[in-house]
């Protein structure tokens, strides 16, 4: 992606790679095709940074994430995969703020330089791109251990955007689609084949592959986000797990949370008290009135009401009537 990647692969070590860094650049380029470039992109891979429009009135809204090999995803999955998760992954975050997507930076570090690897990787992001209708607009290829790194941007009015601090005492609690379809994937591993993604993402609910579809090709809630534009008081993607990501709003909004673990809508072969703690989702929680509750029904992904937001602070779970301890949940680099 040109600008991306000139400098950071000194040719020293280049001598040892098998093939250079300008010679991945051109692979890389090639395999995105159409993707890298397109209406609001005036100057994209080939400079020294990219020029992107917004539209006018908005303002941008930017995240970035970096998931490294072996604790993020395996190490030895396919690289049209981690492509594609790499993607989902990281446009989720704009869902959650209820913004609309745009333009994908794409940082890569190599232990070498596999044309292979890289061309299968770049099918799988420019295949999530085509989807999930945004461009790559540059990045950057540098030599060590694998990691992605992904910067996401979008645009959105200002008033609105979804955030975590909206909350409200007496609002109801909701999530998105299903829980705990990520936790049973590395259990499942033996069902994954170089170059399947194409059969992971027709995976029914109810099949031995689904748990593979929800890790490797994970659907960030784009429409969702939009459509609580002013109907949601606060959001957040499960990423870490429900319990642990519904903590953050709670903590964003000086408020308490309780959920029933008898409503929690869960991917066959979960159960919800391990759903309720997993990661991996990309399903997004979120807080509404009680008022406007009718309006869950009209929405693209189907709703579950799942608790309610109270007093106090921290997330209390039950179930049939009774307190339930969970196992901590939540994801931490450092804790």
């Amino acid at each position: 992606m040109a600008y991306w990647m000139r400098s950071h692969v000194h040719s020293a070590r280049v001598k040892s790679l098998p093939m250079d860094e300008f010679e991945l650049i051109d692979r890389l380029i090639a395999a995105l095709g159409e993707q890298a470039r397109g209406p609001g992109v005036v100057l994209g891979p080939g400079d020294d940074a990219a020029l992107l429009e917004i539209p006018s009135h908005n303002v941008l809204v930017s995240s970035i994430d970096t998931l490294v090999a072996g604790t993020h995803f395996p190490a030895a999955a396919p690289a049209e995969l981690i492509g594609q998760r790499a993607m989902g992954v990281s446009l989720s975050d704009l869902a959650a703020m209820g913004a609309d997507a745009d333009y994908v930076l794409i940082a890569v570090t190599l232990p070498d330089g596999s044309a292979d690897w890289i061309g299968h990787f770049a099918h799988g992001v420019a295949t999530a791109a085509r989807r999930f209708g945004v461009k790559i607009a540059g990045g950057n290829l540098a030599r060590g251990p694998l990691n992605i790194t992904v910067s996401v941007n979008g645009h959105v009015v200002p008033g609105d955007a979804l955030r975590r601090s909206g909350a409200r005492v007496g609002d109801l609690v909701c999530i998105s689609g299903s829980l705990g379809g990520a936790a049973l994937a590395l259990a499942r591993s033996d069902l994954l084949q170089p170059g399947d993604a194409a059969t992971l993402l027709a995976c029914a609910p109810d099949s031995a592959c689904y748990p593979l579809r929800r890790y490797y090709l994970p659907e960030p809630r784009l429409a969702l986000g939009r459509a609580l534009r002013g109907v949601a008081t606060a959001a957040i993607d499960v990423s870490d797990g429900l319990v642990a990501d519904l903590g953050h709003i709670c903590r964003a909004s000086g408020v308490g949370a309780a959920i029933d673990l008898d409503t929690l809508p869960v991917v066959p072969g979960c159960t919800p008290r391990r759903a309720a703690v997993s990661g991996d989702d990309y399903e997004l929680c979120f807080t509404i009135a009680p008022e406007r509750r009718s309006l869950l029904d009209a929405m693209p992904t189907k709703i579950a009401v799942i608790g309610q937001i109270g007093p106090g602070g921290g997330v209390t779970v039950s179930s049939a009537g009774q307190p339930v301890a969970l196992a901590q949940g939540g994801f931490r680099h450092f804790g």
